[in-house]
């Protein structure tokens, strides 16, 4: 089932959900004057039934500290209502950096690729490097 886009100025948030799967693909920026809006058009579009959340960083352009911890926060309630999280962000994107810099690479699940965040049996938390 796929969701109404939600948008603003900077991003737009688009969510399917698959089975127990929900996939977020978010398209442009997130910033301080945004990272609110994103976090709740991504927590809307989370079904109680849902097992996994993948979060779809691959057309997104632009990612600050807010948005950061935007990603920490929504780690931290998909984890209190046991769920799983991954997060896709290709080597080569432009938000890739940050997440090295940062460290979050050992804290969240990132994939560099949406088919293997997406495939039925997830390995883990890789955080790939390749």
């Amino acid at each position: 089932m796929k969701w109404e886009p939600i948008v603003n100025e900077l991003a737009r948030v688009e969510s399917e959900q698959r089975g127990s799967l929900c996939l977020v693909r978010v398209y442009g920026e997130i910033d301080m004057s945004n990272d609110r809006d994103v976090l709740t058009a991504i927590e809307v579009a989370v079904a109680r039934e849902t097992d996994r959340l993948v979060v779809d960083l691959t057309n997104t352009t632009y990612l600050d500290s807010a948005g950061l911890a935007l990603l920490l926060r929504l780690s931290e309630r998909i984890q209190a209502r046991q769920q799983l999280l991954s997060v896709v962000v290709p080597v080569d994107s432009r938000v890739r950096r940050a997440f090295e810099l940062t460290g979050l690479l050992s804290v969240i699940d990132v994939v560099s690729r949406s088919e293997d965040a997406l495939s039925e049996t997830r390995p883990g938390s890789s955080n790939d490097q390749a």
